[in-house]
């Protein structure tokens, strides 16, 4: 129940972008300003979309996912009602701006609750379930914003998304418990309860007397939210080079979307409705290969496992993963399959378009696009939850930042590079590079457990020093004093 909640709440970030993107002519003729800075809006949303999870990540890994929760909620259902009555062109784009900075919470917050709740052996499963709802918003969104922007108003655009927000907010509210295991422990402590949870507290205090909390894991004095972390993850080279993977295969998604206007419109002559519905075979391949990859994470987790002599109900007890476990060959064990059937299908639909074939093959080549797209997206952030244990929103962050720049060169890039060579050896230049992503796979598996290793010893290293110092202040006071003055 939890996942499919917060999988619903993450419709909103990537709904909130692509289901305005039919209304930008209406709102250049409403406002009386040229398509140009109109298009200003969209990067606007989508420069603020890439930085605001590196603020609302550390926050929610610090204070909890419920208050961050409710709280981008509730400011994104407010501004939803200013934009559908923004008065002016100014208004709109300032308010694009706290728009993007509160839907994109959705996202971070989801993949650290999921990450929270789940044990290595089922992680793959939810991750599907939400990554799948999030890719088909990419593709309903123009169809139901070219409904919306024809039939009515490009205001009842934000009148829907303030509709969806206030339904995640409602569902969140009351019935997303806390799941932050420094705050809840393995889910039985008392934390920014739900408003069952508050009843049923309040009830037994009056029976029996004030509740005993669950033990959790914090320690000490919460400190203030380092909003860097997200930036530092990517010193990693384990990390930078997930990240680069999931990067390049998110640009040819944008790749696939930005040029379907322009050239189904020239080469097939549909009008933007019948363009709106293209999208919708790239959506339901995106649905096809996620729900497909969760098992297969699933399966092959269980098989890795077995191997190293672990039953994948001991890990799913413990909920937790040695050290010397090989966790980058479970998560990118089938990953090659995928990235091999993109690149294929990348160089081929370029020459598709530029021989002008029957609009089918295309089509169906999107479809393809997208079942090989959704599982390397899937594989990469599991792996990257499974890294980070209980910092699930702030590496989601981190990945969100770089699918966004990456995302950003690719559409300012793809037109002027067809301009330039043409459309067929654009896309077989973005096939090429593809390979090269796919080379990265078996370094990630080689050089992945000595980096992890690293990692994790030298932050031990750092966290028993500074128990050491701790220990040494507090047994000295007269030192302790010297140091803080």
């Amino acid at each position: 129940m939890i996942c499919l909640i917060v999988s619903y709440a993450g419709l909103v970030s990537p709904f909130s972008g692509t289901i305005y993107y039919p209304a930008l002519t209406q709102i250049s003729q409403d406002f009386n300003v040229s398509v140009s800075l109109v298009n200003l809006t969209v990067t606007v949303y989508m420069i603020f979309q890439a930085l605001s999870p590196s603020f609302w990540g550390p926050l929610s890994d610090l204070v909890g996912r419920r208050p961050v929760y409710i709280g981008t909620l509730t400011v994104l259902v407010g501004i939803c009602i200013g934009l559908a009555k923004a008065p002016s062109y100014t208004a709109l784009i300032v308010l694009r701006m706290f728009h993007a900075f509160g839907a994109s919470s959705t996202i971070a917050l989801g993949a650290g609750v999921i990450s929270d709740f789940s044990t290595p052996a089922e992680r793959g499963g939810y991750f599907s379930i939400f990554g799948s709802c999030q890719m088909i918003s990419t593709t309903v969104g123009p169809v139901l914003g070219g409904v919306l922007s024809e039939e009515l108003t490009w205001r009842w655009v934000f009148w829907i998304l303030l509709i969806m927000g206030a339904v995640g907010l409602i569902l969140v509210f009351f019935f997303v418990p806390e799941t932050l295991r420094s705050l809840v422990g393995n889910g039985s402590g008392y934390a920014n309860p739900t408003p069952s949870q508050w009843i049923k507290r309040r009830i037994a205090n009056k029976k029996t007397g004030p509740q005993p909390s669950a033990p959790t894991t914090s320690k000490g004095p919460r400190k203030f939210p380092n909003f860097l972390e997200p930036f530092i993850f990517l010193r990693y080279p384990d990390v930078i080079i997930g990240m680069a993977i999931n990067g390049c295969f998110t640009a040819v998604m944008y790749c696939f979307m930005t040029t379907t206007p322009t050239y189904f419109s020239s080469i097939y002559g549909l009008n933007e409705l019948q363009v709106g519905l293209c999208y919708l075979p790239f959506g339901v391949g995106c649905f096809v290969g996620s729900s497909v990859s969760g098992r297969l994470l699933n399966k092959d987790f269980r098989t890795i496992a077995l191997k190293q002599g672990i039953t994948p109900d001991e890990i799913k007890k413990s909920g937790k993963l040695a050290l010397d476990f090989p966790i980058y060959r479970a998560r990118l064990r089938s990953c090659w399959i995928s990235m091999i059937l993109g690149e294929l299908v990348t160089i081929v639909y370029g020459w598709t378009l530029c021989a002008e074939t029957h609009l089918a093959v295309p089509i169906i080549l999107q479809f393809l696009g997208g079942i090989s797209s959704t599982p390397i997206f899937n594989c990469i952030q599991t792996l990257m939850a499974d890294l980070f244990p209980g910092r699930g929103a702030t590496i989601t962050a981190s990945a969100n930042l770089v699918r966004c720049i990456f995302g950003a060169i690719a559409t300012s890039t793809i037109q002027p590079g067809i301009d330039s060579v043409g459309l067929g050896w654009m896309f077989t230049i973005i096939g090429l590079i593809l390979t090269i992503t796919i080379c990265l796979v078996p370094v990630l598996i080689k050089c992945g457990p000595r980096w992890r290793k690293n990692r994790v010893e030298q932050h031990q290293h750092r966290e028993a020093r500074k128990q050491r110092n701790n220990e040494n202040n507090s047994s000295n006071p007269q030192t302790a004093t010297t140091i803080e003055q």
